[in-house]
Formats: C-alpha cells, sequence, structure tokens
C-alpha cells in the first residue's frame, strides 16, 4: 500500500485565523466562483512533496528526518499575498520570507528525504501558504488580492502529512510531528 504523502509546516492557527479573515474577504468578491477556496485548518508550508511511497519508505524517513534536522524553533514571517507563481498564476498565496532558518531548516529535510532514497519534487523552494487555487476555466478572479500586513508565528515542529485526495479537494491528515529543539532567544544570541 502507497502513501500519498509531503512534508510540512503547519501554520498556528492565531496566524491560519487571520489568513482565513483575509482568504473570506477575497472570496466574498470572487463572483465567477474561479477560486477554489482552502480550508484553513488545511494551511501549511510545503517543504517537500513526497508523492506517492510506502509505508515502509515513510517509516525509513521518519527516522532520517529525526537524524537529519537540527534546526531550533524560529520565528517566520509571512510577508505579503501573492497571485503564485507570477509568471502563469495557478494559486492565492501568502508567500513566507526566507530567513537562514527556514532555508537551513528546508535542506536538512531534503538530505533526510535523499538519505531515506526517496526522489522528493524537483520544483524551487518558493515558501508558501496557499489560500485558493484557480479553477480551469474561462471565468477569471475579478476581486483584488488584499493587502496584508506581516503575520509572524513559530515554526516548532515537522509534520508528515498525508494527503487523502476527494472531489471536495485534498485533506490531509498528520502522520507524525517531529518537534523542533527548543532554545530560549537568550541563548540563540549568545551563540
Amino acid at each position: 500500500m502507497t502513501i500519498r504523502s509531503f512534508i510540512a509546516l503547519p501554520i498556528p492557527k492565531d496566524a491560519a485565523n487571520e489568513l482565513g479573515d483575509l482568504a473570506a474577504k477575497m472570496a466574498y468578491q470572487d463572483k465567477s466562483n474561479a477560486v477554489r477556496w482552502v480550508d484553513q485548518e488545511n494551511y501549511h508550508v510545503t517543504l517537500a512533496f513526497l508523492g506517492e511511497q510506502r509505508e515502509s519508505d515513510l517509516e525509513n524517513l521518519v527516522e532520517a528526518l529525526d537524524h537529519h534536522i537540527q534546526q531550533f524553533e524560529f520565528l517566520a514571517e509571512l510577508t505579503h499575498l501573492s497571485p503564485f507563481p507570477e509568471s502563469k498564476p495557478k494559486l492565492v498565496a501568502s508567500m513566507l520570507e526566507r530567513s537562514e532558518s527556514l532555508l537551513s531548516l528546508h535542506s536538512e529535510v531534503l538530505s533526510a528525504v535523499r538519505s531515506s532514497n526517496i526522489l522528493p519534487d524537483k520544483r524551487k523552494f518558493l515558501p508558501h501558504v496557499t489560500l485558493g487555487r484557480f479553477r480551469h476555466s474561462k471565468n477569471q478572479y475579478a476581486g483584488h488580492i488584499s493587502h496584508m500586513d506581516r503575520i509572524e508565528f513559530y515554526v516548532e515542529e515537522v509534520v508528515l502529512f498525508e494527503s487523502i485526495l476527494s472531489s471536495n479537494g485534498a485533506q490531509y491528515e498528520p502522520l507524525v510531528r517531529l518537534p523542533l529543539d527548543t532554545a530560549s532567544y537568550a541563548d540563540a544570541i549568545a551563540d
């Protein structure tokens, strides 16, 4: 049996609520139903999409993630909303600042994936939270992309998710949660 899976950062409830409020305002303007809006409980930042994988391979991956991830908890920042990718938009997304901590964590996750002999998706890492997906129709989104004040949240864990596809869209179920190491802010500055 295989499991459609990915590794991601969950979005904490407070930040998800702020994003959900922005998405609701844009959805209200979406009179032509051009966008399929994502339920806010599904908001996340994908670090590695894995596709269909055997359970035994995912068990090996969890061990590798536990070994490779050395990143401490860190503060992340959602900076703005944007059609994504900008060249041929398929999504409405909130973009995440590409901080040193985030890039380091992404690199550690990819190292763990590769050491498990799993081939991750080869797309360039452009960290974002998907708020909605443009439907493949002639209807165009007639609203405007809302202004967003920066939203900060702590990245405290990496999660291996199962993606369950249905006619109502994908549902994401956490399979394994891997907490990041904790260190006080003062300790981090002292280093």
